[in-house]
């Protein structure tokens, strides 16, 4: 993984010129933390959320794919096609809520079964314009903005506004005197809405009575023309009720508009958030790019639930989108395999099995496969082979049995045929004994329960045996067993047991 750093220094330092507050960014900010870029390579980057399972998610618009980024740094497609997907939102039970700009709707994608269901498709009649971002007020609704960009500038509602779904999955117009609304933040204790008014570099604070409810706007802060540009954009806010600003940089605002200062990013921000582990990584979208900063301080917290669909809204949209591959445990990959040459052995590989460099010279190729939900340790596919056969197949898969603790320990051996060649397949769950060193090693074992191996060597005849291996926890392998055997053509219903 490739980064881009942006020194703290000169983030302070632009701070300090533009903002007598500056001190504060400083406190803000982890201690000698920089701009990393995590992603690349997309078109236009927005709407980042964290979702408390432990993955990122953002939108690429124009690509209309929403991009996976795991714990580990595997980058995966999640949604494609996404509707042109712009901002989203996670509940604190995992469920996404979806702007689908292009499709024109608000969605809900259930944390359990990856379901897309249609909160709002339209109002008064008429197809929304652009839905663009959103936010959950903490009263089981959300609000979402409603502008239009791009070369068709034609609404079909009477104006640019601001909508609220309430926790029934009723809709109502609650702003319709913004000229184009953008990013929209509820916050914490679900008493203030901040709108983003772009076309006057201007931010809003609307004070709510109730769910949906209201009050007078305020202008709490509008950009510098020349340091800042067009904006806001996305925004999110920390623990301590901060606001984060898209304009030319990252903006950083006090809870009441006070500027407090600017965070330049490589490449101009759209939208942010915050996530990791201890929910102390702000994660900016910006052009191209993902990118992320390290915090002292942790986002806001996420709000427990979001609106139900409502039963006035058709759960049959009249446009149609591939679910999610991997929000729900042990989903299956819909889309279509790559196949891999390595060497003489031609593999078919899901798309979502991202390949890496070989770690070692003793690897052919190596691939790393979706983790389960939870998961500490990566799952990953190793492709071998040796010569003279690799010391031949018994001790191999004696060998094989041995990696795993006696205790508790269930080994299954199996034979069959293939299109490629004869193979014996090894199969083996429990307490994995992981050598950092690999397995030639022979150093100290770190232990990693409820794992599982399926081992397979496959003999292409005059050419090689090749050794096909993968190994996660047990439940990561389960979900990948059947695309393993597909990928070099096994097929487990016909293999007969076979003994050392």
């Amino acid at each position: 993984m490739r980064y881009l750093h942006c020194s703290l220094v000169a983030m302070v330092a632009l701070a300090f010129a533009c903002s007598a507050g500056a001190a504060e960014l400083s406190d803000l900010i982890a201690s000698g933390a920089e701009v990393k870029k995590v992603a690349g390579d997309c078109k236009f980057t927005e709407g980042p959320a964290y979702s408390p399972k432990g993955f990122l998610l953002f939108s690429d618009i124009p690509n209309s794919r929403i991009v996976r980024v795991d714990a580990d740094g595997a980058i995966s497609d999640f949604l494609k096609p996404s509707g042109a997907a712009n901002g989203l939102v996670f509940d604190a039970a995992g469920n996404l809520y979806a702007c689908q700009g292009g499709a024109r709707r608000i969605v809900k994608i259930g944390a359990q079964d990856g379901k897309i269901e249609p909160l709002c498709e339209s109002f008064d009649g008429k197809p929304l314009n652009s839905p663009n971002d959103l936010a959950l007020d903490g009263h089981g609704g959300l609000y979402f903005t409603d502008p239009r960009y791009g070369q068709d500038m034609k609404i079909d509602q009477t104006c640019m506004g601001v909508y609220y779904i309430d926790a029934a999955g009723k809709t109502t117009r609650v702003i319709d005197n913004r000229e184009r609304p953008n990013g929209v933040l509820v916050t914490s204790d679900h008493k203030t809405l901040l709108v983003a008014e772009p076309n006057k570099r201007e931010l809003w604070s609307y004070p709510i009575s109730g769910p949906g409810q209201l009050g007078a706007g305020k202008l709490i802060f509008t950009g510098d023309a020349s340091l800042d540009g067009g904006g806001p954009d996305g925004m999110a806010l920390d623990a301590q009720g901060h606001i984060y600003a898209t304009y030319k940089s990252l903006v950083v605002l006090k809870a009441d508009g006070g500027l407090i200062g600017r965070i330049p990013v490589p490449e101009q921000p759209a939208n942010c958030t915050f996530g990791g582990p201890d929910g102390k990584t702000l994660y900016i979208t910006a052009r191209t790019s993902l990118y992320s900063l390290s915090m002292n301080v942790a986002g806001a917290a996420l709000c427990t639930n979001g609106p139900k669909p409502s039963p006035t809204v058709p759960q049959v949209s009249h446009q149609s989108f591939r679910g999610p591959a991997r929000l729900a445990q042990g989903a299956k990959d819909e889309a279509a395999p790559k196949e891999v040459k390595i060497e003489d052995l031609t593999l078919k590989i899901p798309a979502s099995w991202k390949q890496q460099p070989p770690a070692n010279k003793l690897r052919l190729a190596q691939f790393l496969i979706p983790p389960a939900e939870g998961d500490e340790h990566p799952t990953e596919l190793v492709i071998s082979s040796f010569p003279g056969g690799g010391g031949g197949i018994d001790a191999n898969l004696k060998r094989w049995t041995d990696q795993f603790a006696a205790d508790g320990r269930k080994v299954k051996i199996t034979s069959g045929k293939s299109p490629q060649g004869n193979y014996v397949a090894h199969n083996v769950t429990g307490t994995y004994l992981y050598s950092a060193g690999g397995p030639f090693a022979g150093g100290k074992k770190e232990l990693r329960p409820d794992h599982r191996s399926i081992s397979v060597i496959l003999t292409i005849e005059n050419k090689a045996n090749y050794f096909i291996r993968l190994t996660g926890t047990e439940k990561a392998v389960n979900a990948a067993a059947d695309a393993l055997r597909t990928s070099f053509g096994g097929n487990a219903k016909e293999e007969k047991d076979y003994e050392i």
